[in-house]
């Protein structure tokens, strides 16, 4: 779609669309995989598990709308995250996210900590301003570094 000419009027065709989309998965695994997280299948598993526990962490709609922007492959993955409605969001830091995470993903805190800050700052570029912004303004202070961009 680079070389197209811009027109406000166009509207890409749903296999387009999908194909655009899978790219954008794949690059954001990709990306993942160079930032040192492993393989492709280890990626994916690290990605799903910290974005399922930054879901928990903030509301409903937002988690939604969160979930509007990613990928179509990533959204699915999600899905589990739905399996359990709550109608507030979960209460927890810093401390609790590393001992999650490093519980699920069987690594110690330092690993679990860098994971999870390569994962958000990944996902992030997936999101518009509006929505990593939107997305920051629920998360504690303590969390709120790890989903910043880099300095």
């Amino acid at each position: 779609m680079a070389n197209r000419p811009y027109d406000a009027s166009y509207e890409p065709r749903p296999a387009e669309q999908a194909r655009d989309d899978e790219l954008r998965y794949q690059r954001f695994l990709a990306a993942l995989e160079r930032a040192g997280l492993g393989s492709r299948e280890r990626a994916e598993q690290a990605a799903v598990t910290v974005l399922c526990a930054i879901e928990r962490r903030i509301t409903g709609p937002e988690a939604r709308e969160l979930n509007e922007e990613l990928p179509w492959a990533l959204r699915d993955l999600l899905r589990r995250c739905e399996l359990h409605p709550r109608s507030k969001p979960e209460r927890f830091g810093r401390e609790e996210l590393i001992a999650r995470i490093s519980e699920a993903l069987l690594l110690d805190a330092a690993d679990s900590e860098r994971v999870i800050r390569t994962v958000l700052q990944t996902a992030r570029g997936l999101l518009s301003e509006k929505e990593a912004s939107d997305v920051a303004s629920q998360l504690p202070r303590d969390l709120q570094d790890l989903w910043a961009p880099p300095a």
